[in-house]
């Protein structure tokens, strides 16, 4: 590695903008640019701010209970008839950080380092290209999803997430709410966090009726014991879901975060994906080899991404009653205590293969149908 390293000019400070800035700022010793649309980090807000406790630790790289406001053991799916299938674990798994204030915190740490951050700078993609080529630097783009490809944008979700006050008759503190079928998501899920002191983080990603989806989802909790009393926070953005773009490393500008669609295609997180890839580009660069950021990334999230991707496809593919048909199955072939035993939020293929395989001899037919499923879409 030579003394001199280029300068590096980000486009956007988002968590996926700072994760890089703080990763490469620990062994960089070019400057390092931020340009950021907003006045403030960590506005708007868009996502639940739900990751597991590994995630937390390993990927995100920060431990601090000041920022976390809930932690859980596991998860409550329901089908669209009401069916439950419980997963989970006696410890922690889970839990719903500030997202504002993590992005504060990120943004504090970039700083210290000795980032350039330009806050209220609105930089267009064609006139950012135009600054790396004159600079001769390594240009990132993190300025979310309006930077996907083109043909990737079918797969953004509006969605909609309320803060709500509610009366909680069932004492529900750490599993997560997740709901299925057409009447809360054509796309995804609905679902309700709880954050303590009774109050709910409840939200619809979805093609399409996302406001009669919302009151059904709200209907719904007040069934089942959770009776929504007034809404505190409303929330807007958009959930993607469609998997790794085409090329992360174009011309003289590198991809990461929503840009280069690293989130999850079965939930939608992006927060530990991004900062996998976060350091991943970091590293890259510190080496003075860009190419190897999507080598990297593609051996580690590649496979991941694209069976999640492929499970997405399928249950997006699936009737209410064949919805319903995969609960009772799941839960005739104890597959609550293998989900709990070897599922884990951020690698998901070496489950959904235990699963295919199980199924694969003790249900053939269920699979045929989902692999199918996949095939139609």
């Amino acid at each position: 590695m030579s003394n001199m390293q280029r300068d590096v000019h980000i486009l956007g400070a988002g968590p996926a903008g700072l994760q890089v800035a703080r990763f490469l700022l620990k062994g960089y010793n070019g400057d390092v640019y931020v340009y950021e649309e907003h006045e403030k980090i960590g506005r708007p807000i868009h996502c639940t701010g739900l990751v597991s406790l590994e995630g937390l630790k390993k990927d995100i790289g920060i431990i601090d209970g000041n920022l976390i406001t809930n932690t859980f053991r596991g998860a409550i799916f329901f089908s669209p008839s009401g069916k439950r299938l419980i997963v989970g674990r006696p410890e922690t798994v889970a839990v719903v950080v500030d997202r504002e204030r993590l992005e504060e915190r990120l943004y504090e740490e970039v700083l210290s380092l000795g980032a350039n951050v330009k806050l209220g700078s609105y930089v267009n993609l064609a006139d950012f290209s135009k600054l790396v080529r004159s600079k001769n630097s390594f240009g990132i783009v993190a300025g979310g999803a309006k930077y996907l490809d083109e043909d990737k944008k079918k797969h953004l979700l509006p969605a909609l997430q309320y803060d709500i006050k509610v009366k909680d008759n069932i004492g529900i503190a750490h599993h997560v709410l997740i709901f299925m079928g057409e009447k809360f998501s054509n796309g995804l899920f609905a679902w309700a966090i709880p954050l303590g002191d009774e109050t709910y983080k409840v939200g619809v990603a979805t093609k399409g009726k996302t406001l009669v989806r919302m009151k059904y989802v709200l209907k719904t909790l007040e069934r089942i014991g959770i009776t929504p009393l007034h809404v505190i926070k409303t929330y807007g953005g958009t959930v993607y879901t469609g998997g790794l773009v085409k090329h992360l490393l174009r011309g003289d500008l590198l991809y990461i975060g929503d840009s280069a669609g690293q989130t999850k295609p079965t939930t939608g997180g992006g927060l530990v994906y991004l900062s996998i890839a976060a350091r991943l580009l970091a590293s890259a660069l510190i080496r003075n080899d860009p190419t190897l950021y999507e080598k990297n990334v593609r051996a580690t999230l590649g496979h991941e991404t694209s069976l999640q991707f492929a499970l997405r496809k399928a249950l997006n593919n699936l009737s209410d009653p064949e919805l319903d048909e995969i609960f009772r199955t799941v839960k005739e072939m104890h597959g609550e205590e293998l989900i709990s035993r070897i599922g884990s939020m951020d690698r998901q293929a070496f489950l959904i293969r235990e699963i295919g395989f199980k199924y694969l001899f003790e249900r053939p037919s269920l699979v045929f149908k989902l692999l199918f499923k996949v095939l139609l879409d």
